[in-house]
């Protein structure tokens, strides 16, 4: 059985105070109730390819029944009638030790290694997926999104982030890792149980651009460690 590259990581110790001083509002400390708690990490990284701890897809308007699951390379494209987006699916039951249901999560980071970038600073849009997909049959047509433009609408995003060549833009290199991509309320909810894991859709925020407009991100299926997708979720477990 395929198994995804899992690490707890202790990173650094945080004292949750009794009481404190708020917004210009005097509270006094009762160092008595300081807890030291120690911050942990749990990092799901796509490999090897055949893992099933991370699926990764992309859909594309131009072939709209073809399946691009084994595909080493995915999109995010707005273009006329040839529009791409990506799903991505991170399995947290193989985080180890699990995280527990009362965790409180801090920071959940998505991490694609970037290989492509258009000329133009595009923004790029996380949504929560809401209904079960497979990474060897989705396609653009039985997308859980459905095949309407710019849907769901980007102010719906769980978080957004900007990618593109020029300068000032929030990632304009290749062969590094994307930053500013953090779900991290998704993953707070699935950690508590309260929504279903199914991943998360990413797309151009204007989708069927006049003028083409193409992200790459190396897929699982290259099968390179320092270049698969990864889900970092930094948590503390409450006492």
């Amino acid at each position: 059985m395929s198994r995804a590259r899992v690490t707890i990581v202790v990173l650094v110790a945080a004292l949750a105070l009794g009481s404190a001083a708020v917004s210009g509002f005097a509270a006094s400390l009762n160092l008595a109730s300081q807890i030291l708690t120690p911050y942990r990490t749990c990092t799901i990284t796509a490999t090897p390819s055949t893992t099933t701890a991370v699926a990764d897809a992309s859909v594309r308007q131009g072939s709209a029944t073809s399946n691009f699951g084994t595909a080493t390379t995915n999109n995010v494209a707005s273009a006329t009638t040839a529009n791409r987006r990506l799903y991505l699916f991170f399995d947290l039951a193989h985080c180890s030790p699990a995280i527990p249901t009362t965790a409180i999560v801090r920071l959940a980071t998505l991490r694609l290694y970037v290989s492509g970038l258009p000329a133009s600073c595009r923004t790029i849009d996380i949504f929560r997926v809401t209904a079960a997909w497979s990474e060897g049959t989705i396609t653009w047509s039985n997308q859980p999104f459905g095949t309407t433009l710019n849907n769901p609408a980007g102010t719906s995003a769980s978080d957004t982030f900007n990618a593109g060549s020029p300068a000032g833009c929030q990632n304009l290199t290749t062969g590094a890792y994307i930053v500013g991509a953090n779900p991290t309320a998704d993953v707070a909810a699935w950690v508590a149980g309260t929504t279903t894991n199914n991943g998360w859709m990413l797309r151009d925020d204007v989708e069927s651009s006049i003028t083409a407009y193409t992200q790459t991100f190396n897929a699982k299926n290259l099968g390179t460690l320092a270049q698969a997708p990864q889900l970092i979720v930094t948590y503390v477990v409450v006492s």
